[in-house]
């Protein structure tokens, strides 16, 4: 079958707008009901200087680490307010843009790969399940951002020429600005540089001159400059960020001991993409023995170091895998331990991958093992395409995500509480106060929320004196309960949620 450039990328396009063609339609959920229907930042043109200037580094706000992402959640504010359609185009839109940059960056990379094949590892990324928790909640624009500029900057770098030397000056800024803003996008950034490096010390290694080193350098230096900017300016103490991230068993030691189990889970949910969670633990990973996990890991380990000797090209393709995800591995305490948006990037890497070895030496001759592993490629991408659209069902809502959560993940304080929430919203008063007493059950009755939660809940059910004795509780465990707009304004609170919580203050304090 040919295709021409052209119709590869409307079949790329096609292919991915199609799966994701039903988020458009759907609300806001998640942390994005916070930033975009709650926080008034975004809507302020004041604070495009300060965004642009990454200035935002040293500001107490949402995302201050995260300039890029900001700007970008910016602009549709201005152009969409507060309707989610805008919000959901453009997260689209970028993820279509990065399977083009996969499909570019195969392409450069072999060549002599047919039609089909070239397709084949860029429609993996585009239809993969784990990408639709980047792709379908806007406020994690970040890890499409990251993969954007990365991917760029790689491919700006692979497509200099001998030839063509007088737009080396302007190559080179590029590239360093790309990773810039792939920094300022997301911690994941790193592997802007390393992605470039690598390449010129595999595939370019012969090539002298003063560009490789200019744009490693100078891209290593704008990377390593804005990090350290990142943790020197960040506003201490802050009222956003109220509780630290902590590391996952208490230490350092004890996370380094579960990160086995979390990185033989993502191997897991790449191979095989099922119980997918917003929101994992260590229940999370109490199927995989950490000797299990450490033969897992091991294993992918070698296996890629094989295919590296085989193949100088998947040097490339590892790095682009494994460069982002050393940013989420716990080695400094992160607010989630493990995530599906965590391996938006590493999938580009797989996604070069597949390509790779769709046109791997030992195939060579052998073009009907070729068209059967293409088949197979293509079985595998149908029945991706058909779950990631299934997946991206589960965040259309409130409910159907939190459901979805309590029941991949029981024994997360933050599924029942959304649950409860979300059942609270849209009426289910009863199933509403057992998840909400399963909230207060897992954090051992110690959070303020999951008993504001229930005083609501209970109040809505006309038990006016149990609702009152929640809400004594709560505020008594989390004093600043007592104030629902100075939550609000910290960005700890959605703003219906603090309404119906100030009429309940105020009875209260007018009845015995």
């Amino acid at each position: 079958m040919v295709l021409d450039p052209w119709r590869q990328v409307a079949t790329l396009v096609g292919i991915t707008l199609a799966v994701f063609a039903g988020t458009l339609s759907v609300g806001l959920v998640y942390d994005a009901r916070l930033q975009i229907l709650t926080d008034s930042f975004l809507f302020d043109s004041a604070n495009w200087l300060p965004v642009l200037t990454y200035q935002t580094l040293a500001m107490d706000v949402l995302d201050f680490n995260r300039p890029v992402n900001l700007a970008s959640l910016m602009l549709d504010a201005a152009v969409w307010g507060r309707e989610p359609f805008g919000y959901h185009l453009t997260s689209v839109l970028v993820h279509v843009l990065n399977v083009l940059l996969v499909w570019g960056i195969v392409g450069r990379l072999a060549p002599g790969l047919p039609p089909l094949g070239r397709l084949a590892g860029p429609l993996v990324f585009a239809v993969h399940p784990l990408v639709t928790e980047a792709v379908c909640e806007p406020s994690f624009r970040e890890d499409l951002l990251v993969s954007s500029f990365t991917l760029l900057g790689l491919l700006l770098a692979m497509e200099k020429s001998p030839a063509a030397a007088r737009h080396d000056v302007w190559r080179a800024i590029a590239c360093v600005a790309c990773a810039l803003l792939a920094i300022g996008s997301k911690e994941s950034g790193i592997a802007a540089p390393a992605a470039i490096a690598v390449y010129r010390l595999t595939l370019r290694r012969g090539e002298r001159g003063w560009f490789w080193p200019v744009v490693i350098g100078g891209a290593t230096v704008a990377v390593v400059a804005f990090l350290a900017a990142r943790f020197l300016l960040e506003p201490t103490p802050s009222k956003i960020f109220e509780a630290r991230p902590q590391y996952p068993g208490g230490s350092l030691a004890a996370a380094m001991l579960i990160e086995p189990r979390i990185l033989a889970l993502y191997v897991q949910l790449v191979l095989l993409p099922v119980n997918q969670c917003a929101d994992y633990g260590v229940y999370s990973v109490s199927h995989l023995p950490l000797p299990v996990a450490v033969g897992v890991v091991l294993a992918v380990g070698g296996a890629a170091a094989l295919a590296i000797r085989a193949d100088r090209r998947m040097a490339v393709a590892a790095t682009l895998v494994g460069v982002p995800i050393l940013s989420v591995a716990n080695l400094v305490p992160i607010y989630r331990a493990a995530a599906d948006r965590y391996l938006y990037l590493p999938l580009g890497g797989v996604g070069l991958a597949v390509g790779l070895l769709l046109d791997a030496p030992w195939l060579a001759g052998r073009e009907r093992l070729r068209q059967r592993l293409l088949a197979g490629c293509g079985v595998v991408v149908i029945l991706l395409g058909a779950t990631c659209m299934e997946r991206a069902k589960v965040w259309s809502s409130q409910l159907s995500l939190w459901t979805d959560t309590f029941r991949k993940n029981p024994a997360a304080f933050t599924g029942a509480s959304g649950l409860a929430e979300a059942l609270r919203e849209t009426g289910r008063l009863t199933e509403a106060e057992q998840a909400a007493r399963r909230a207060i059950q897992l954090s051992e009755g110690q959070r303020g929320d999951a008993w504001a939660t229930l005083a609501l809940i209970l109040d809505a059910q006309g038990r006016m004196v149990e609702a009152f004795e929640a809400l004594d509780k709560a505020v008594t465990l989390e004093p600043k309960l007592g104030d629902p707009d100075g939550r609000v304004a910290v960005m700890a609170m959605e703003r219906p949620y603090a309404e119906d919580l100030k009429r309940l203050l105020a009875r209260r304090k007018v009845l015995p």
